[in-house]
């Protein structure tokens, strides 16, 4: 990964806590910045205990989609990043094998960006943004991931309050 790629990382305590909806955010007032969305597939378990089938499409450690027809699609994550102004969105669908090679890889094809922001809470073990964003909801007990992730975190947001 590039050193002096400028990044924020928005993690966050689980699915659907508003990680999308704060980068949507961040996305409208940052030109020329790109988005990377990253899903972790962990054994057979859905991270968003969804019936969407992403994970479940995952065959090897890692794949990278870059797919416009898949990337711009109307209502999803990454099609919410690329309406909200990023120049590139790329989604990497990991296993947490998969993970650091996969975000090596996903870089390469961000490098024309002014900067990145990374939607994903397990992407910190690899990672060492210029700010670290962290969602959290009160004091929901946090997976290891997640405190792994709210430790790191430079700015912590309870949504809560």
């Amino acid at each position: 990964m590039n050193k002096d790629m400028k990044t924020i990382v928005i993690s966050g305590a689980h699915s659907g806590i508003g990680k999308t909806t704060l980068a949507e955010k961040i996305l409208r007032q940052l030109p020329n910045w790109s988005a990377l969305k990253v899903t972790m597939k962990k054994g057979t378990d859905c991270p968003r205990h969804s019936d969407c089938t992403a994970c479940g499409e995952l065959t090897g450690d890692f794949d990278i989609i870059t797919d416009k027809k898949v990337i711009d699609l109307e209502g999803t994550d990454t099609g919410r990043l690329k309406k909200a102004g990023a120049k590139d969105v790329v989604w990497l669908r990991a296993t947490p094998e998969g993970l650091k090679a996969g975000l090596e890889k996903a870089f390469c094809h961000l490098g024309g960006s002014e900067g990145i922001i990374v939607e994903g809470t397990s992407v910190l073990r690899y990672i060492d943004p210029g700010v670290a964003i962290f969602l959290k909801d009160g004091d929901t007990d946090l997976r290891e991931e997640a405190r792994e992730a709210e430790r790191k975190a430079d700015i912590i947001i309870d949504v809560e309050h």
